[in-house]
């Protein structure tokens, strides 16, 4: 269930991606379009295209969005932590993971809405970047039949967030050339 749910949320964040980076003046995020990216992520000499990519589609939709719904989950739950803590490190993990302490087993998770705003700055090792975000999140109790609404958990609108990221090398390694990703170490 945890694949099919990442896979159904990777190809849905590449596609609303991948439409929001065709606009040249970039996209405003909306219920229907959940991303927009500012020029700043359309930049491939430096690599922003894959910082925007990897907070947007990996962290994001493949890594926290899937923690907050199962991280408490007795069967779905260990495979949750284990995927957001390969994404989030340092403080951010500390962050996330005190966030949801505390939280029930069953929440209900709205698609965040995530605007990248402005430049996205890459140090010059392409070690290190930094993006800035306008974020909209709502998590809630998972609701009874009654469908009456659950008691909110965590719940942003139009919050402004700086976002750090490290780029660490994978375990994956060719002809003495390894892929790496980008890892969130500082949400503020």
């Amino acid at each position: 269930m945890m694949k099919r749910l990442a896979l159904t949320a990777g190809l849905a964040a590449a596609c609303t991606f991948v439409a929001g980076c065709a606009s040249i003046t970039g996209t405003q995020a909306t219920a229907s379009t959940p991303v927009s990216v500012s020029r700043g992520c359309a930049h491939f000499q430096r690599h922003q295209y894959e910082v925007c990519y990897a907070y947007v589609v990996n962290d994001t939709w493949l890594a926290r969005v899937p923690y907050y719904m199962f991280g408490r989950d007795a069967v779905s739950g260990p495979s949750a932590l284990t995927r957001m803590k390969s994404r989030y490190y340092g403080p951010a993990r500390r962050f996330i993971i005190g966030q949801t302490r505390g939280w029930p087993q069953h929440v209900d998770v709205s698609v965040p809405r995530i605007r990248i705003v402005g430049q996205v700055a890459v140090s010059a090792n392409l070690a290190t970047a930094t993006l800035r975000t306008i974020e909209t999140w709502l998590v809630r109790v998972k609701s009874g039949s009654g469908r009456k609404l659950g008691r909110v958990l965590f719940a942003e609108t139009n919050v402004h967030h700086t976002i750090t990221l490290d780029r660490t090398p994978t375990m994956l390694c060719l002809g003495g050339h390894c892929l790496h990703k980008w890892v969130v170490v500082r949400i503020r």
